[in-house]
């Protein structure tokens, strides 16, 4: 049976596109059959976070009614399945979210995830996206803002009846000023299923155009993340935290 997950924050600059992307790589890597969608239809982002060049059809051209969804859906060097959305300022003329619901239930049948990466703020995109989904996961950082932020999208999914899988704790920095994990499950009322660091890694990535579990396999910011796909997926796998990349050792060692 098909999962709808989307993936939400309640506000923009969380990382909750990182997490998309590298989620849904994860879990390819665990054998699963896996889509990501962008539902962030005014500033979508989530392919050029895994080197999506631009293609004829988009969710865009699905939700006009131009395009069936396995015409706008496009296959990862990794296997992930993607299905991104327009760029141009064009694609936003009588286009909707609001049979986003529709769409998604074509997509149902054969993938076992597909991860819709919703739009940023409480507007009608990320509503949209969190109705016609069955599961969320919170994406915030660990201040006020955020977390605030982030409760108000559990709210709504929760009067949606869409389940909430947890919080990824995305961007900590270890500050005395942030706070803790325990502090953000209280506030919340949720379980922080992994909080992932601010590292340069997750930068590098971006810049050449792939989640960071393809870039750097092997370094614990990419275990973070292949911890949150086996918690979503039920798989067991216990991420080794210590790992920090065939350089960092080479140079800790060195020195």
């Amino acid at each position: 049976m098909t999962r709808l997950v989307c993936v939400a924050s309640g506000k923009g600059g969380t990382g909750k596109t990182t997490v998309t992307s590298n989620l849904g790589a994860a879990l390819t890597q665990f054998g699963t059959d896996t889509i990501v969608l962008d539902a962030n239809l005014t500033n979508p982002n989530l392919g050029f976070h895994l080197g999506i060049p631009l293609y004829p059809k988009t969710l865009h051209d699905v939700l006009k009614g131009d395009a069936h969804i396995t015409e706008a859906m496009y296959i990862h060097n990794s296997g992930l399945r993607v299905v991104p959305a327009g760029l141009s300022i064009d694609d936003l003329i009588d286009t909707s979210p609001d049979n986003l619901s529709d769409v998604l239930l074509d997509a149902v049948g054969e993938p076992d995830f597909v991860l819709v990466d919703s739009a940023a703020g409480l507007g009608n995109e990320s509503i949209s996206a969190i109705e016609a989904s069955d599961e969320v996961l919170i994406v915030t950082n660990p201040n006020l803002p955020a977390v605030t932020d982030a409760l108000k999208t559990v709210n709504i999914a929760e009067e949606a009846g869409t389940d909430v899988l947890g919080v990824v704790l995305n961007r900590k920095t270890n500050h005395d000023s942030e706070l803790e994990s325990s502090e953000v499950e209280s506030m919340i009322g949720h379980p922080v299923i992994m909080d992932v660091p601010e590292h340069e890694k997750v930068q590098e990535a971006l810049a050449v155009k792939k989640p960071v579990v393809h870039h750097a396999p092997d370094h614990h910011v990419s275990e973070r993340f292949k911890g949150v796909a086996a918690e979503v997926a039920g798989i067991d796998y216990e991420p080794d935290l210590s790992k920090k990349g065939f350089l960092s050792k080479l140079l800790g060692n060195l020195r």
